[in-house]
C-alpha cells in the first residue's frame, strides 16, 4: 500500500468520508479490495427502475480500516527510523563545524 492510499483511508477514518476523483490512478485497487465504499447521491429512473447514482465521496470498510492499521505500524516505524538518521546527520555536521571553527 502506498503513502496517498494510506492518507486517503486515514482521512475517511477520522472524518468518516473522503473525496476521490475518479482519474485517481489506485482507486480501482482500493475498491477492489473492499478498503472503500462509494457513497449514494441519490436515486433516478431509468426506464422506470430505480438506478443509484453516486458522487465522488468515498467512506472507509473495515478491511480499509484493517489495512490502515496494519500499515501504520510499518509508517511509524519508517518515520522513526529517518528522523533518526536525519539528527544524526545534523549532530555529524554540528561536530564537523564546531571542530572546524576552533
Amino acid at each position: 500500500m502506498g503513502f496517498s492510499i494510506f492518507i486517503r483511508l486515514w482521512i475517511a477514518s477520522v472524518f468518516g468520508k473522503v473525496k476521490i476523483s475518479e482519474k485517481y490512478k489506485h482507486l480501482d485497487y482500493i475498491v477492489e479490495n473492499n478498503y472503500v465504499l462509494r457513497i449514494e447521491n441519490g436515486w433516478t429512473e431509468v426506464n422506470g427502475f430505480p438506478f443509484a447514482t453516486y458522487s465522488d465521496w468515498y467512506t472507509i470498510t473495515n478491511y480499509g480500516k484493517k489495512a490502515m492499521w496494519g500499515k501504520s505500524e510499518l509508517l511509524h516505524t519508517k518515520i522513526i527510523s529517518w528522523c533518526a538518521v536525519f539528527i544524526s546527520l545534523l549532530a555529524l555536521g554540528f561536530s564537523i563545524y564546531t571542530h572546524l571553527t576552533k
